[in-house]
């Protein structure tokens, strides 16, 4: 009759609450970028899609001991490199699991390893004892040669890695957490540039203070392409503020697949600038159509009407697709996007928050964050945030679709929208207030949208419609 060794664990046999707690250590400060690259010898692909766990709300140190244990590799193997990395807190997770004799590498370190194992020669599989054996043989365990060589180079080795990884790294806030179910492929720097033609002016779409967005061909594809101004090697404040706002676009519009969302095609982390890669808008922002910028045909009262519902129909996709709401947070008309049929798409997710769960009618943040013509006053005074701030928001983008006129003109008499449109009285909306570039009226949409945006705009937060009312409101109208 024979018996297993009980040490001899396969990587995909680590126990849930072993293999939990130690991913957790190797998560913090990105320590399983240097295990997997310099210890287990993956390439920089392979661990660029390790990383991407992160977007997925998966630990990437499991995607690597997953990835890992495809090979068969065991507990003991991991436990030596780990020894190898001096990381004696992982190492004391895997000490109930491994042989006692190896315990020695915790308290005495690698140089103890030819002393506890054979000379020369590999680690063996474990051998089949007699129950009656009266000897008491050490079960030896498998492992790769490489496992017993001394590493002379581990430090030089370690510098190499600690350069190289740059091209790997993906920062994430570890306390931000994400709801993206899916991720859109990394794109390299270079294949970006050549999209642009090396950044070429001609290709500019528009510059912002979170950097440009170009007009890029990109496997045959038209794309535009966001930079980010901001140089990688400015670590202040604003590249910092920056980097979340993409790392947050770039997960919320993974998670978030709609007809009336800013389709997201890929990313590029690691070069010169960060870059996010949209689906390009023929028609550019509702803004700019509005304004009729670029020479563009005034839009009519119909597609007026198309253009409030699809972005209605997209905000209360949003409001409603998880367990808590996901508020905007800067829905405006330059934030909404018209594809070559006129289709409105909401972009700019960077300043996208989670709002409160249902039996909540809000939650306080630290900051505030928007444009302010866009923004009720709990939210700029009090800092309430709720589905409601985008409702207001949405309120003002319907009276710049029945009037034309910008959210903010400080040559107005009343400088904000809001306030420009309450001070009209109500028989007198459509011949002061609609914009005679949008042609007949002939259904009354102008004074439908402005009754719409009063409601939305209501100056106490649960008096306004959630989006998914605003929008039977405008299906049905």
């Amino acid at each position: 009759m024979t018996t297993h060794d009980p040490y001899h664990v396969y990587i995909y046999n680590l126990p849930y609450a072993e293999r939990k707690k130690l991913c957790r250590i190797l998560d913090y400060n990105n320590v399983w970028e240097e295990l997997g690259g310099m210890q287990m010898k993956f390439d920089v692909a392979s661990l660029q899609q390790v990383g991407a766990a992160r977007f997925r709300g998966q630990s990437p140190s499991d995607e690597l001991l997953s990835l890992w244990g495809t090979q068969n590799h065991t507990v003991l193997q991991l436990f030596v490199l780990l020894s190898k990395m001096h990381h004696y807190q992982a190492m004391m997770v895997l000490k109930p699991l491994v042989d006692p004799k190896y315990h020695r590498l915790i308290y005495e370190g690698e140089e103890n390893f030819s002393q506890i194992l054979p000379a020369k020669g590999p680690l063996k599989q474990p051998q089949e004892s007699s129950i009656g054996s009266s000897t008491n043989k050490t079960t030896q365990v498998k492992a790769n040669n490489n496992l017993l060589e001394e590493d002379n180079n581990m430090l030089c080795k370690r510098k190499e890695w600690n350069k190289d990884k740059l091209a790997l790294k993906i920062p994430c806030n570890q306390n931000e957490t994400t709801v993206a179910d899916g991720l859109s492929p990394m794109i390299s720097y270079v294949e970006l540039e050549i999209a642009t033609g090396g950044w070429d002016d001609r290709y500019l779409l528009g510059r912002g203070g979170f950097g440009t967005v170009y007009k890029g061909s990109w496997k045959n594809t038209l794309v535009a392409i966001k930079r980010l101004q901001v140089q990688k090697g400015d670590e202040g404040e604003m590249w910092k503020t920056h980097r979340e706002q993409s790392l947050k676009e770039l997960r919320y519009l993974n998670s978030c697949k709609h007809d009336n969302i800013l389709a997201l095609y890929g990313y590029s982390f690691g070069g010169p600038h960060d870059c996010l890669v949209y689906q390009y808008m023929p028609n550019g922002s509702l803004e700019d159509r509005l304004l009729c910028r670029e020479g563009s045909k005034p839009l009519g009262w119909i597609q007026r009407h198309s253009i409030a519902k699809g972005t209605a129909r997209g905000l209360q996709f949003l409001h409603t697709i998880g367990t808590k709401p996901l508020v905007h947070g800067d829905i405006k008309s330059a934030n909404i996007l018209l594809d070559s049929y006129l289709e409105p798409k909401i972009g700019d997710f960077g300043l996208a928050r989670e709002g409160p769960l249902q039996q909540y009618t809000h939650v306080k943040v630290s900051r505030v964050h928007g444009t302010r013509p866009y923004l009720p006053d709990e939210f700029l005074r009090a800092k309430k945030f709720s589905t409601k701030v985008d409702t207001y928001s949405f309120g003002i983008v319907l009276f710049e679709l029945a009037t034309g006129l910008r959210a903010y003109d400080e040559y107005r008499k009343h400088k904000f929208l809001k306030d420009h449109v309450l001070s009209v009285e109500e028989s007198q909306i459509c011949e002061t207030l609609r914009d005679t570039r949008g042609g007949p009226d002939d259904h009354h949409v102008a004074g439908s949208l402005v009754k719409l945006g009063k409601w939305c705009i209501s100056a106490r937060a649960r008096e306004r419609p959630e989006m998914v009312l605003v929008l039977h409101t405008l299906e049905n109208g």
